[in-house]
């Protein structure tokens, strides 16, 4: 499930599924896609005064280990269901990215495929050491949707995203940092204190910069996504594959897949 709590100025959002290391169910999407527009709204009907903040986190120990594969998997017996979903997830993403005000994820733990995407459709990423970061759709027989890919290749250069997307190289924390993904780490106990001064400094600013700097930041970000076409057939068309049954059957049963 996703809480929503509100304090002051600042709205958090919990990804609560510990048992699953906050691994992200459709449902799970569509609560998170329903929290962010009612964020949405209520910022419009202030005049962009309240919230003021967006926080995005899990239950400690883990940020988000992406997709529920086994959900994925028994989507694999309907393409238009598999098709929907994927559609969700990208609403949801956009939706974070979009978000008229700043936003910021507190990553305490595993942080993998979709979570990944989570944290970079966020403004801000703030770590604890103990987290780990991974993209592994290629293990999957999967692709990287290209608003994914996008956002990594902006956040940390193509060689790097080439790194993770190509090799699925997995990065602990200090590498994560050094390559320029955070923007603050520290020890898991001092994640919440962080957090909060990097709010307080956020809430502090301007709401009318604030606004009009996050829709600058979207409109120049958005150059190059048109004509896709054939690259978004891909996409879709891979959750239909031989190489994704392999790849989420091999998952399921922890064993290295064989793809032929």
């Amino acid at each position: 499930m996703i809480e929503v709590q509100r304090q002051d100025a600042v709205v958090q959002l919990t990804l609560r599924r510990a048992e699953k290391k906050n691994a992200m169910t459709e449902a799970m999407w569509a609560q998170l896609l329903q929290a962010l527009a009612d964020v949405a709204d209520e910022h419009r009907r202030s005049g962009g005064r309240s919230p003021r903040a967006l926080v995005l986190a899990g239950e400690p120990g883990a940020f988000c280990a992406g997709a529920d594969i086994a959900e994925l998997t028994r989507m694999l017996r309907d393409p238009v269901a598999m098709a929907a979903n994927n559609a969700l997830v990208a609403r949801a993403q956009l939706a974070l990215e979009q978000l008229p005000l700043p936003t910021l994820a507190l990553i305490d733990g595993p942080c993998f495929g979709g979570g990944f995407g989570l944290a970079a459709a966020c403004d801000f990423r703030i770590s604890s050491r103990r987290a780990s970061f991974a993209i592994t759709p290629a293990r999957l027989g999967l692709l990287y949707s290209i608003e994914d890919t996008r956002r990594v290749v902006r956040l940390l250069g193509d060689t790097r995203a080439r790194r993770l997307l190509l090799r699925g190289e997995r990065l602990d924390a200090e590498t994560a940092q050094d390559w320029g993904l955070l923007d603050a780490l520290v020890e898991p106990e001092q994640l919440q204190a962080q957090a909060q001064a990097w709010l307080a400094d956020i809430c502090s600013q301007s709401p009318t910069s604030m606004t009009g700097i996050k829709a600058t930041l979207a409109h120049v970000g958005r150059a190059g996504l048109l004509g896709e076409t054939e690259v978004r057939a891909a996409f879709d068309a891979a959750f239909e594959g031989a190489d994704f049954a392999e790849g989420a059957a091999a998952f399921l049963e922890r064993r290295p897949a064989r793809f032929l």
